[in-house]
C-alpha cells in the first residue's frame, strides 16, 4: 500500500508540475508576443508582420505563393477594375472609407488575447496558492490553541489542527481546560489581565512552545474571541511570554471572502505568510465534527 501511495503521489506531483510548466510556457510566449507588439506599436497580425519586415528585412520572409500580389500589382488591378489611372488616389480613398473598420479591428483584436492572459495568470496563481504554507515549528512541538468557545476549534481552526496533528505535533485545546471558569462566561466581558495569567500558567504547565489564537477582530467580531488576543497581547507587552514560545493569530477576513470557496487561496497567497489549505478529506472531517455542535450549523 505504501508503494501504491507513493506512486500515486508521484503521479499527482508530476501532473501538477507538467500543468504548471505548460502554463508558464504558454504565458511566457504570449507575454513575449504582447511585449514585442507594444514595442513595435502594432495591434494586429498584419501590422506585426509589416513591422517585423521593416525591422529585419526579408530575412524572415516566407516563400511567396503563386497567387500573392505585390503592391504594384495590387495598384494595377485597381486601375484595371475601376478605370481610375491614379491608383494611389483610389487606394487612399479606400483606406479613408475603411478607417472606422480598421479602428474597430484594432480595438477588438487584443481583447481575446488580454482575456487569455488573464485566465492563464489566474490559473497559474491558483496552482501556486492551493498549497499549505505551514508555520515554522520544531518537530513534535507542543501547541496550545487558545479559543473562547467549544465550537471555535471546528469552525475556525480545523485545517490548522488537522495539518499540525498530521505533521506529528501535539495540540492542546484551551477551552476544554478552562470550561468551568465562572468569570469567563459566553458573552460576558472578560478581564484581559485575569485571562492573561491563566493562559501563561497553562503555557508553563503544558510546556507549550507555540500558542495559536484569534486576531484582534476575532474572525466573527465576537468580543470573547478578541479577548483571547488581548490576553496574549497583554502577556507579550508585560514580558510574560517566554522567549522560546511563538504566538500566531488567525487572520480575520472580510465577509465576501468567506463565501468564495477555494478562490480565496489567491488572496491568502499574497497576504498571509503562513496558511493551511484544507484538503477535501479535511473539509469532510470538519463537517462531521460540526455535528457535535448542531446548534451552530445555522
Amino acid at each position: 500500500m505504501g508503494d501504491v501511495n507513493a506512486l500515486l503521489s508521484g503521479a499527482a506531483f508530476a501532473g501538477k508540475a507538467l500543468g504548471v510548466a505548460t502554463i508558464i510556457t504558454v504565458s511566457g510566449f504570449t507575454c513575449i508576443i504582447v511585449g514585442v507588439s507594444a514595442l513595435l506599436h502594432v495591434n494586429t497580425p498584419r501590422q506585426f508582420g509589416a513591422a517585423m519586415k521593416e525591422t529585419f528585412g526579408d530575412s524572415l520572409r516566407l516563400p511567396q505563393s503563386a497567387n500573392s500580389q505585390t503592391f504594384e500589382e495590387f495598384i494595377k488591378s485597381i486601375e484595371t477594375k475601376t478605370g481610375v489611372t491614379d491608383g494611389q488616389e483610389e487606394l487612399g480613398n479606400i483606406h479613408r472609407h475603411q478607417l472606422p473598420h480598421h479602428i474597430n479591428t484594432i480595438n477588438t483584436t487584443m481583447l481575446p488575447l488580454i482575456i487569455l492572459i488573464s485566465i492563464l495568470v489566474f490559473v497559474l496563481l491558483f496552482l501556486f496558492a492551493v498549497r499549505s504554507y505551514p508555520i515554522p515549528l520544531a518537530p513534535k512541538s507542543r501547541i496550545l490553541l487558545l479559543i473562547a468557545h467549544p465550537d471555535d476549534e471546528t469552525m475556525f481552526f480545523s485545517p490548522t489542527i488537522r495539518a499540525l496533528t498530521h505533521a506529528g505535533h501535539r495540540v492542546f485545546v484551551f477551552d476544554v481546560i478552562c470550561l468551568d471558569y465562572d468569570e469567563f462566561r459566553d458573552g460576558d466581558t472578560w478581564d484581559r489581565n485575569s485571562l492573561c495569567q491563566i493562559v501563561m500558567r497553562h503555557v508553563e504547565v503544558l510546556s507549550a512552545d507555540t500558542v495559536i489564537s484569534f486576531d484582534s477582530y476575532g474572525v466573527s467580531g465576537h468580543h470573547n474571541h478578541s479577548s483571547c488576543f488581548e490576553a496574549l497581547q497583554t502577556a507579550y507587552s508585560n514580558g510574560g511570554v517566554p522567549r522560546d514560545v511563538q504566538i500566531f493569530v488567525l487572520d480575520s477576513i472580510p465577509l465576501w471572502r468567506k463565501y468564495i470557496g477555494m478562490s480565496d487561496a489567491l488572496f491568502s497567497f499574497g497576504r498571509s505568510p503562513f496558511f493551511y489549505m484544507a484538503r477535501f478529506r479535511d473539509v469532510a472531517a470538519c463537517w462531521r465534527a460540526m455535528w457535535a455542535h448542531r446548534s451552530q450549523l445555522v
